[in-house]
């Protein structure tokens, strides 16, 4: 695990009432999107207090660990893909606030 602590979790949308899930297995670039079933992900603390890097659990895909991170594709509203952990780029750490 890069840099120090992690937590393993699930991530809903109380709204929606959908899991933070991509559809089969895990690779590179593909989508991430709201599912009824409960995915596990990895939360990687990263430099930032109340950052982390989101990862795919179990280890590297391919020779490489996988996160949340902005899609390749140029499209409006910017779609949410499984991209390689990169633990040096802030922009790849998610914020997460706590809500009663």
């Amino acid at each position: 695990m890069p840099g120090g602590n992690c937590w393993r979790c699930t991530i809903r949308n109380l709204r929606s009432g959908t899991y933070l899930s991509f559809d089969g297995d895990p690779e590179q670039n593909k989508p991430v999107v709201g599912f009824p079933e409960p995915r596990e992900w990895a939360l990687y603390q990263s430099a930032q207090p109340h950052t982390f890097h989101v990862v795919v659990p179990g280890g590297p895909v391919s020779g490489t660990e996988l996160a949340l991170d902005l899609s390749l594709l140029r499209i409006f509203p910017p779609r949410i893909a499984l991209r390689p952990l990169d633990v040096s780029n802030q922009r790849q750490a998610w914020t997460f606030q706590f809500m009663e």
